[in-house]
């Protein structure tokens, strides 16, 4: 089905669905609400009694002691409901709130690396944030049911004490019913452009940050700054309406309830007046009075958050990009409290092992209709090194980057070892391929984050990687070696540091990490098969590039002797891949190679 054609649900399929992930603690957590909103009915029942009990109309048998007891057990229970409603509903929360996420998250990270994101970052990271804390609604079919059960008590006292008088009580919640259904529209408007204003906003940030460097170079400070002013204005203006709106109809609530509850006050206090009502009654009533004007501003509230939740499941299903709508809901563990469960483990198999990659007729046009690369073909046998040259904008990027699977062909093909590949994103990963990007990215964290990003590789693995990568010698320089914390995308890193923290990632993986299922059939045991490099040694200066190609291909020249090919002196760490990609347009990588590639307007010459 396309994308477009997919239906959209209502929010009351998404809420089910997010109740029958955890129903249990969710009841007791409802059940809590429950308790705690239809407490309301007590206090007026209470106060009836405490005046018939002062006029001597009481029944027989109740005292103020009686009556203390009663207001403290119920107070008591009310306390204690919350209590365990913080206990047990804040952590379902935050599990619920963490399986959206969850859903988010693996639904972007199976997607093609090129169109991971169908809006900016920006506008992701609002629906991650903002939009998920919105949908966390399900409870409120409890508050419904609690306003009912306080509603329908309530109506049959008030029906009993005076059916004229009741009838005025409730005209209040028609209007308010009434008036957020014509609001309704307007709701979603103001919602969707706040959402899309923030999204702006948090967008630029990043895009900033991570290009701090560039600016500052350009001596662009002032525009940047004047960009991000105007948009942080036009967000201010959108939350302005979105809070102008929300305010509007509050005090609309608020204001109704506060009339009918006027009027009704007239209308009892004549009736007190005629003896058709007691002391007692009318403190009963008052009393509802109140707590209808309030449970009436409740309802406002509900049904206004409930159109703002449609908007946010809305922009959660963009987000999944045609996957199925109940994809954001569907049911995964999420682990809170419990020990984190270890990653899966990657189990390299015999048809793991590369022999041959053949690329045939590899073609990839771009949305706008441009051409990326055309009719590319070429064998990648096992123990070989290939380089990928041509000047700037040739399309030596985009090649890998299709081969990777991170962009889809517009047609062609792959084969391993005879085999169609037809899932590159899926089948091109370690422990069969390892690759490292022309300009790769960082997160906020320590050096050994970034390195492992939650491999459980041990020290003497992560000690070859950074070795291979030539960051010992930093990491010696800084006090707390690999606990270093880098910041925001390794802004406190120089761009080479950069370069060889993402190359020590690659290395960690492309080493012999693996469990390998069919014995010490390769020298390199379970390494990657094969490693994809993309112009890595672009932001290093000539010492430290020399000393890295000279440790990389002195480790492909060990294990392409061990395969027939002639070779350089033996490397200090045997361990790496037999086959090697990559882009480059150094002379001592294109002398080392076995066959090189030139591309030329997108096309292999």
């Amino acid at each position: 089905m396309n994308e477009i054609e997919q239906p959209m649900p209502s929010s009351a399929f998404f809420m089910w669905r997010l109740f029958t992930y955890r129903p249990w603690p969710q009841v007791v957590s409802g059940c809590c609400w429950i308790i705690f909103h239809s407490w309301a009915l007590w206090p007026g029942l209470l106060a009836k009694a405490f005046f018939d009990l002062l006029t001597g109309e009481a029944p027989a048998g109740l005292t103020l002691p009686t009556l203390i007891a009663l207001l403290l057990g119920l107070a008591l229970i009310r306390v204690g409901a919350v209590y365990l409603d913080v206990f047990v509903g804040n952590k379902t929360g935050l599990r619920i709130r963490g399986l959206i996420q969850r859903n988010l998250l693996a639904r972007i990270l199976e997607r093609p690396g090129a169109r991971a994101l169908p809006t900016s970052v920006g506008e992701a990271l609002s629906t991650l944030r903002d939009d998920v804390e919105t949908m966390w609604g399900a409870g409120w079919a409890f508050d419904v049911l609690a306003y009912l059960i306080f509603a329908l008590g309530g109506l049959a006292i008030l029906l009993w004490v005076s059916v004229r008088v009741t009838l005025l009580v409730f005209l209040p919640i028609v209007a308010v019913l009434v008036l957020a259904h014509r609001a309704r529209t307007q709701l979603q408007h103001v919602r969707e452009a706040s959402r899309a204003a923030t999204a702006q906003v948090t967008g630029a940030l990043g895009e900033i940050f991570g290009a701090a460097q560039a600016i500052q170079v350009a001596g662009a400070e002032a525009h940047v700054i004047a960009h991000l002013r105007q948009l942080s204005a036009n967000r201010r203006q959108a939350m302005l309406r979105d809070q102008w709106v929300n305010l509007a109809l509050n005090a609309a609530f608020a204001n109704i309830a506060g009339l009918g509850a006027g009027l009704t006050m007239l209308v009892a206090a004549t009736a007190l007046r005629s003896g058709e009502f007691t002391i007692g009654d009318f403190a009963l009533f008052a009393t509802y009075l109140m707590q209808v004007t309030e449970m009436t501003g409740f309802l406002g509230w509900m049904v206004a958050t409930y159109q703002q939740t449609g908007v946010a499941f809305r922009r959660a299903v963009a987000l999944l990009q045609g996957a199925p709508a109940a994809t954001l809901v569907a049911h995964h563990p999420v682990p809170l409290t419990e020990p984190l469960p270890p990653l899966p483990v990657v189990v390299k198999e015999a048809e793991d092992v590369l022999e041959e990659l053949v690329v045939r007729d590899l073609t990839l046009h771009y949305p706008d209709g441009t051409l990326g690369i055309a009719d590319i073909s070429f064998t990648l046998p096992c123990g070989s090194l290939t380089v990928i040259t041509g000047r700037i904008g040739a399309g030596k990027t985009t090649l890998v980057r299709t081969l990777l699977g991170l962009l889809t062909p517009t047609h062609g093909a792959l084969y391993w070892n005879g085999k169609p590949i037809t899932t590159p994103a899926t089948w091109c990963v370690p422990p069969r391929v390892a690759y490292i990007p022309q300009t790769p990215t960082l997160l906020s964290g320590t050096l050994r984050e970034n390195i492992l990003l939650g491999l459980a590789a041990d020290e003497a693995h992560l000690t070859q990687a950074i070795h291979h990568a030539v960051l010992e010698r930093d990491l010696a320089e800084f006090p707390a070696g690999l606990e270093t914390v880098i910041g925001a995308r390794g802004v406190r890193l120089s761009g080479g540091q950069i370069q060889r923290t993402a190359a020590a990632r690659m290395f960690v993986r492309a080493l012999g990490v693996f469990p390998c299922l069919f014995g010490e059939a390769r020298a390199q045991g379970s390494a990657t098969e094969l490693l994809i490099l993309d112009d890595l040694s672009s932001a290093l200066d000539v010492e430290t590039e020399q000393l890295l190609w000279q440790r990389l291909l002195a480790g492909a020249a060990t294990t392409a002797t061990q395969n027939g090919r002639p070779g350089m002196a033996h490397a200090p760490w045997p361990q790496l891949p037999t086959t090697y990609l990559v882009v480059s347009h150094r002379p001592a990588v294109l002398e080392r190679a076995d066959q090189i590639l030139l591309l030329e307007s997108g096309r292999l010459t």
